[in-house]
């Protein structure tokens, strides 16, 4: 019985092992180099920062409305919306990574094609 595991094995090659779908995700999603300045990161990267401000002001209200003795009605609105506010900055983020990999993507893919002139 040892001896069929031992020929099974030996004769798959570490190469044609299947990927998880992890790995084959990954390779789909690539984080950009940190921009140099905080500056040049907000120009790049301005749907980010807007979400990311949304959630904050809306986690701040909501926070600051419930200590307050304010509307539950309100404070729960405040607070989903920065549940919905994080979900648009997550998206936008798998987006940019996404981007990111297809023009590193079509950056190689033209580097290897051949102009013909007749």
């Amino acid at each position: 019985m040892t001896e069929e595991n031992n020929n099974n094995t030996s004769a798959s090659t570490p190469n044609q092992q299947p990927q998880s779908a992890f790995a084959t995700l990954s390779k789909k999603f690539t984080i950009p180099p940190p921009p140099k300045t905080i500056a040049d990161g907000v120009k790049r990267d301005y749907v980010l920062v807007g979400g990311l401000a949304a959630t904050v002001i809306a986690l701040t209200a909501g926070i600051y409305n419930h200590s307050k003795g304010g509307s539950q009605l309100t404070t729960n609105r405040l607070l989903k919306g920065r549940i919905w506010a994080q979900a648009f900055t997550v998206v936008a983020m798998g987006w940019y990574a996404f981007a990111y990999q297809r023009d590193l993507d079509e950056a190689e893919a033209s580097k290897h094609r051949k102009v013909i002139l007749t």
